[in-house]
């Protein structure tokens, strides 16, 4: 998880950590744990609510949370399709 950019994002947006817990639902505490973990600690349903609190693009969620590795996936799963490699 890039927490560098989730931590801009945020700040981008002049949210606060609490602003975003109170959004999850979840305690400041817990927020901070999660923000400042290179392990991506959040669950799916906390993943979406964050794309929408700071207006993410499907780039910048899949650079935050997954370091690109859904595009790189989605590229080789089309270049197998136009092939016709399984």
């Amino acid at each position: 998880m890039n927490v560098r950019m989730l931590k801009a994002k945020r700040v981008e947006r002049n949210l606060r950590q609490k602003d975003l817990a109170n959004a999850l639902g979840i305690t400041e505490k817990a927020m901070c744990h999660k923000e400042c973990s290179e392990e991506n600690k959040f669950k799916a349903t906390e993943m979406l609510t964050l794309v929408d609190e700071l207006n993410l693009s499907f780039s910048e969620f899949d650079a935050i949370f997954f370091n690109h590795e859904l595009t790189k996936r989605l590229r080789r799963t089309a270049q197998k399709q136009t092939t016709g490699k399984q």
